[in-house]
């Protein structure tokens, strides 16, 4: 049976190592089981009473009690020293018994060994076997990912409970070996507890057998995820690039709106001058028209009294009285002229009306169309407006979209690729070590920086941004953590130093010669440079 690896002693094997390694286990663990249940498990008309009284008579013919006997293995060991008579082997009583003692001895040498490779298998080569990458996603939500994630904890679950159940099961037998007495009276009971055991193996196999069938299947579920998207993403390339024609084609009816529009206010304002013009010149006539009216009125009254002086029976003169006659058809003459421009006056009064009337109504349906054409205008860019909205949308969703694809094919080389493993081993142990270098600068430089300490936390980066208000509330905390402690100003930027490495998980040493250097601690930034190999770091 393949020996189980240990992942702290060495770097991993391949992918196709590790498959190989893990078939092969169970493999060997279920054809032991299975020859095993099949010599021994398979006779179910086993008769224990009858083997029990032959044991009698075996101690009998020893001299020998049955309680001298604690387990079947000691009855074993007795048994090759002792002397059986052909008459007792030939018996079916005693061949029942070698049986169960057998059966017990071939049990109790495979379980263990059986159950240490399995548990070594699940627990040092299958778990890590079979992984989702889910720490890829970061803040993402991708659902195949998470999906098989939580079926790797399930299966995680299902198999560690068969394994504890096994583990009671092999202790339960184990309490139950001794007597031996009993061992062999209540055999049927030991049977069934073997048998119960190799079951549990069975199944354990077969999930684990099961689980890498479906991690195998894994990446071909990440490639039709991806596909997926893909046929997603270029829907929404296409739902893009007709909102950009719909966007295109309302800037064009927008463009055309305005014009019009700046062509109908041109003629709204043209029509409002000519309107204004027109009432000014209809106010002009009616005045001239009420002068007239005025002035004919006064003329009606004079030749009213030129007709009561001639008709007058009061002797005048001749010559007075043909005066008097004479003025009379000079105003008779004069309220012609006048009813006469009066008639003009009047007519050209219609004609302005009308045209007042004609124009004003212009005016009124291009002021009508001015105010529709701007209510046009706010929908149409309203309808942009919606139409941008909407774009940088699905932008932003091909955006997430291209992230998820990037993580689906990143997980999936990862999962495909035979030296995934290797690589994530090889990343830890660097990350190990470039966390222990960092925690040994920052012990250097706490020692070196003193009470400055405070200055260069305000100027190391923070990621996420950390504001100032908080900083200052860190400086404080670590300030009167120093006074109740009585702490030394080197102990105070360690702690500072610490808390930063804290607040920034992507904190580095070029990160902190950096900061020292706008400190213009110039010399400690090259004694860090010096110490870890550290290079033009500005």
């Amino acid at each position: 049976m393949p020996t189980p690896r240990h992942y702290n002693r060495r770097p991993p094997a391949t992918r196709e190592a590790e498959y190989k390694f893990i078939v092969g286990v169970i493999n060997e663990v279920c054809i032991e089981i299975r020859k095993f249940a099949k010599k021994y498990l398979s006779q179910k008309n086993v008769d224990y009473e009858t083997c029990f009284k032959c044991l009698q008579e075996v101690l009998r013919s020893w001299e020998m009690e049955v309680s001298q006997f604690a387990t079947s293995k000691e009855f074993w060991d007795k048994h090759k020293l002792k002397t059986i008579s052909e008459e007792m082997k030939e018996k079916d009583g005693y061949k029942t018994l070698i049986f169960v003692c057998e059966r017990a001895r071939n049990f109790e040498h495979m379980i263990p060994s059986v159950r240490e490779s399995l548990v070594d298998c699940v627990r040092d080569h299958l778990y890590k076997y079979c992984r989702s990458f889910v720490e890829e996603m970061g803040d993402m939500e991708i659902r195949p990912i998470m999906e098989y994630e939580e079926n790797i904890k399930a299966n995680r679950k299902e198999i560690d409970s068969k394994i504890d159940k096994l583990n009671n099961s092999i202790l339960k037998y184990g309490e139950m070996k001794s007597p031996f007495e009993v061992f062999v009276s209540d055999g049927g009971s030991h049977g069934a507890l073997m048998e119960e055991i190799c079951v549990l193996i069975v199944e354990i196999s077969h999930a684990v057998k099961k689980w890498v069938a479906d991690d195998s299947s894994y990446p071909e579920r990440l490639l039709q995820e991806i596909f997926f998207t893909n046929s997603y993403k270029e829907k929404l390339i296409e739902d893009i690039e007709k909102l950009h024609e719909d966007r295109t084609s309302a800037l064009k009816t927008l463009d055309k709106k305005h014009k019009l529009n700046f062509q109908t206010m041109r003629n709204h304002s043209y029509h409002k001058a000519d309107k204004h013009k027109l009432k000014q010149s209809l106010e002009t006539v009616t005045l001239k028209i009420e002068r007239l009216e005025r002035q004919v009125e006064e003329k009606n009254e004079e030749i009213d009294r030129l007709k009561e002086a001639i008709a007058d029976k009061t002797p005048i003169s001749p010559r007075d009285r043909q005066e008097l006659r004479r003025h009379l058809e000079k105003a008779e003459g004069e309220l012609d002229r006048l009813e006469e421009r009066k008639d003009v006056m009047e007519r050209q009064k219609v004609r302005l009306e009308r045209d007042l009337k004609r124009v004003s109504d212009r005016t009124y349906e291009l002021k009508v169309e001015v105010v529709t054409s701007r209510h046009d205008q706010e929908e149409i860019k309203q309808n942009v407006t919606g139409i941008e909205i909407e774009i940088k949308s699905i932008v932003e969703r091909l955006t997430s979209i291209e992230l998820k694809q990037d993580v689906l094919k990143r997980v999936r080389k990862m999962k495909v690729s035979s030296d995934t493993l290797r690589r994530l081993h090889k990343k830890k142990i660097e990350t190990r070590s470039e966390r222990h270098q960092l925690e040994d600068a920052c012990k250097y430089v706490a020692f070196h920086i003193g009470r400055d300490w405070k200055r260069l936390y305000d100027r190391l980066p923070f990621m996420p941004p950390r504001d100032p208000d908080r900083r200052q509330k860190d400086v404080e905390v670590i300030d009167n953590i120093a006074a109740r402690q009585d702490k030394t100003p080197e102990e105070s930027a360690l702690r500072c130093l610490e808390k930063w490495r804290v607040f920034n998980r992507q904190g580095d040493i070029p990160q902190l010669i950096k900061s020292l250097r706008q400190l213009n601690k110039i010399d400690l930034a090259h004694k860090l440079e010096s110490r870890y190999a550290v290079q033009d770091v500005y």
